[in-house]
């Protein structure tokens, strides 16, 4: 007796035989992929090992011999950029001294000492710089040892297997049932116009297509008919579309001066916090408030001030940079969200925009200036408190002459002492300009 009862119908015989034929294609081709994505893998994994060792091999002659331990951490530290490297130390040549090390949290031990069965090991041999005598280069002054991993390219076969099998899976119904609307369309048409109509009915109408004829005068008008009725419809929902784009650009935008409202903001600054506890790339922000403006809307009216914040904003336009959002924080406050930026780069950007208002020449109003407060986020931040903490420092700068660009102090340091005597410095004590190393 068999298993399954046999398949009589010619119209299921031609659906299970697609099916087969389909699956081995599709199979075929998904392991062919996963073939040519290990090979992928593996060739990049090699190219990072060579980089890496070639690197180090270059970078810690000089701070070897002069065994300068900061700048030898430093650079074992720039490895762990790669995600194949889980730690690097480097020892002494008689093994018995170890003069830095680092890995990654996930590895309590040292990366010197600690055995993996997974791990890959590079070791380097340290020579002293080229300036150094000849025969004293020819003896090692230390070892390096770098640790890789194909963790995470067995991940990402893994992932890679997991998505072929649901794309064959995919393609699979997909194709099952396209196959079994054609023959639906042969077999059957009174059943083809009621699963159209359906449909049509369904929130999937708006994704079908116009149904041809079949040269049957009993269906032709009822399928012209509902290729009418489609039409309209669709030409409503494109319609639809349309608007609901306008108005997803007008929710977002401020009316006078075109860049992104309050609203926007906020949901960049939400989402860039959580990338950066996610990623642990920083970003920071920059409020920017317009000089006198008071003064402007007293002497000149209120339209002249609404003109000035627009070309405010142009002028913040033409100097932001590609991954900087701009929006209007309220009255004549700007706030730029800078994406991957830390507080250096952020305050010589700030300094920039400063200089790119101070010196334009404005319609009415002629010379303008603007006073900058500067807040990096920082472990543990919250919205909140970078705000807060771009704003002390933009008031900052407003109490100490206007025209200014100010910054907000690491979290974890104590006040500069004697801040308010530097006539041109920060919270710090730093002039704007000088190197952050907070």
């Amino acid at each position: 007796m068999p298993l399954l009862p046999p398949v009589r119908s010619i119209r299921n015989r031609m659906i299970v035989l697609f099916i087969v034929a389909t699956t081995t294609t599709l199979g075929a081709f998904a392991a062919h992929r996963q073939w040519q994505l290990r090979q992928d893998l593996e060739q990049r994994f090699e190219r990072t090992r060579v980089e890496v060792t070639d690197g180090l091999r270059q970078s810690l002659a000089g701070p070897a011999w002069a065994l300068n331990v900061d700048i030898l951490r430093t650079a074992l530290e720039a490895t762990l950029i790669h995600p194949e490297v889980t730690g690097a130390c480097i020892y002494s040549p008689d093994g018995q001294e170890i003069y830095a090390e680092v890995h990654r949290p996930a590895m309590h031990a040292s990366a010197c000492s600690a055995t993996r069965t997974h791990d890959v090991l590079s070791e380097v041999t340290i020579y002293p710089p080229d300036d150094i005598d000849a025969d004293r280069r020819a003896q090692p002054i230390g070892k390096a040892i770098i640790r890789f991993t194909r963790d995470n390219m067995r991940q990402a076969l893994r992932a890679a297997m997991v998505q072929g099998l649901t794309e064959v899976v995919a393609i699979d119904v997909v194709l099952v049932l396209l196959l079994t609307f054609g023959l639906r369309m042969v077999f059957g048409p009174l059943e083809h116009l009621r699963t159209a109509l359906f449909r049509l009915a369904s929130s999937q109408g708006d994704r079908l297509d116009e149904l041809s004829r079949l040269g049957r005068t009993e269906f032709d008008s009822v399928i012209d008919g509902f290729n009418r009725v489609l039409r309209r419809l669709q030409a409503t929902q494109a319609e639809l579309v349309e608007k609901n784009r306008q108005l997803e650009v007008v929710s977002k935008t401020d009316q006078l001066t075109g860049v992104f409202n309050r609203r926007h903001l906020d949901e960049v600054l939400n989402s860039a916090l959580a990338y950066t506890r996610h990623d642990g790339m920083p970003f920071s922000i920059i409020l920017l408030d317009v000089d006198r403006f008071k003064s402007v809307n007293d002497t000149y009216g209120h339209q002249v001030g609404d003109r000035v914040l627009v070309e405010i904003a142009r002028c913040i336009l033409e100097v932001k940079r590609v991954t900087d959002t701009v929006g209007r924080w309220g009255g004549e406050e700007f706030l730029l969200i800078c994406a991957d930026t830390n507080l250096d780069d952020a305050v010589r950007f700030a300094e920039t925009l400063r200089d790119a208002i101070a010196t334009r020449t404005f319609s009415v109003t002629g010379q303008m200036t603007a006073s900058l407060g500067v807040a990096c986020v920082q472990d543990g931040d919250t919205i909140h408190g970078t705000i807060s903490r771009a704003d002390q420092a933009l008031y900052r700068g407003k109490e100490r002459g206007r025209n200014r660009v100010e910054y907000a102090p690491a979290l974890e340091e104590p006040p500069a002492e004697h801040a308010d005597d530097t006539p041109f410095g920060n919270a710090s004590g730093k002039r704007v300009g000088d190197p952050i190393t907070e």
